[in-house]
């Protein structure tokens, strides 16, 4: 019964497909310009899961190739009529050759993973990538104390979380001058929500965050060409709600403080 208990848990927890397709569609603006500046440009998957996002980049123009060790969800990615391979993400990258990937992608993977193939991981990508290739790694947020004290734990294969400062320090240590970090799927009312509570600041930080770095160099305007996009950060961070928090408290107390008074006078 055990053996099935994964696939069980994958049904009742994992996005629909049409969900997924809305997550990854704000990574697009990151590698469309690749499209334009390198000839058939290949982007490799690990842990492609359904293929969802190689069939978007599919669409876009490019090569495409995908592994994942769950061959339940391998069914799908083969259906689309993707290249994908059912093994170890780690192995698999090992064999690509050196600069033959021109966007190198990661959705939820790395928390799966011990430290040592993290650090694996961006070694690889160095090599990998050509350069002017684009690295994304997405993973829960663990400034998101609901998904940090609880959620994240349901998937009982998540070794732990990464934080964002740890995430950017493994790029800028392999190499990654040029990056940019978007917070995920938050509670969209807060953006405008002036009376910020307890409750938001557990439940309404954004639920993941995805890391978006280039490597250097590459054909002339290629970097300029994602200039943009990697200068654009989306999202709502814990510090921002605690310190509107903050405001809100220290306006009260004014508050009280002038009734205080009047009320003394």
């Amino acid at each position: 019964m055990t053996d099935h208990f994964y696939e069980f848990f994958e049904s009742v927890n994992y996005a629909s497909e049409d969900q997924v397709r809305e997550y990854r569609s704000i990574y697009l603006s990151y590698v469309k310009p690749l499209i334009d500046f390198v000839e058939r440009p290949l982007a490799f998957d690990f842990g492609c899961g359904r293929g969802e996002w190689l069939d978007m980049l599919r669409r876009l123009g490019f090569e495409t190739k995908g592994v994942d060790i769950d061959q339940g969800m391998l069914n799908s990615a083969q259906k689309k009529g993707l290249d994908v391979a059912l093994g170890n993400g780690s192995e698999f990258l090992k064999n690509l050759p050196d600069q033959s990937v021109a966007v190198l992608s990661a959705f939820h993977v790395l928390e799966h993973l011990p430290f040592d193939k993290i650090i694996e991981f961006f070694k690889e990508s160095q090599r990998v990538l050509i350069p002017g290739g684009v690295l994304i790694a997405e993973t829960p947020n663990p400034e998101n104390l609901f998904v940090i004290t609880s959620n994240f734990y349901l998937d009982h294969t998540h070794i732990r979380p990464i934080p964002i400062l740890q995430m950017i320090n493994l790029a800028r240590y392999f190499g990654y001058k040029k990056y940019s970090i978007i917070r995920l799927q938050e509670n969209k009312d807060l953006y405008k929500k002036e009376d910020i509570t307890f409750k938001d600041i557990f439940y309404g930080v954004s639920k993941d965050y995805g890391i978006i770095a280039q490597k250097p160099g590459g054909v002339e305007g290629l970097v300029e060409a994602i200039d943009h996009p990697l200068r654009y950060e989306t999202g709502i961070g814990i510090d921002d709600l605690i310190k509107r928090l903050d405001q809100r408290i220290d306006n009260l107390v004014k508050k009280v403080d002038e009734l205080s008074l009047k009320k003394d006078i």
